[in-house]
Order: C-alpha cells, then structure tokens, then sequence
C-alpha cells in the first residue's frame, strides 16, 4: 500500500520523528516505516470491519419476538 494525497500521520509519530537524533536518512528512513505500519494497522481496521458486516448478513437486525 502506498498513501495518496489524504494521508495524515498521526501526531504521537510526528513528535518521535521530531525528537529523533540522528541523520536525516534514518530520520527519514524510521519515516517510512511508521507510515507503512500506519497503513497496515488502518488496512486491518477495515478487513475487520468487512469481516463483522459478512458475519451479520442473513441475521436480523432489531428487537427479537417473543416466541
């Protein structure tokens, strides 16, 4: 996965990623890695959610009738 032009890091990263020592390459390179984990954790989030719809379909939704 690759981030398009909505992408927001989130902030906890930016502050790490400010405070960092070191070169701008491992800077940048410890970048790229928060991003990537970022993406994977947001793309699990939706298969999850995908998962839990498939699971309810054919069930139905609302109050239960008293037998």
């Amino acid at each position: 996965m690759t981030p398009d032009k909505n992408f927001r890091m989130k902030s906890t990263i930016k502050t790490m990623i400010t405070l960092m020592k070191g070169t701008k390459e491992e800077r940048n390179h410890f970048k790229k890695m928060m991003i990537e984990a970022q993406l994977c954790e947001e793309s699990a989030k939706r298969a999850a959610l995908k998962s839990k719809d498939n699971d309810n379909k054919g069930k139905a939704r609302g109050a239960v009738a008293p037998e």
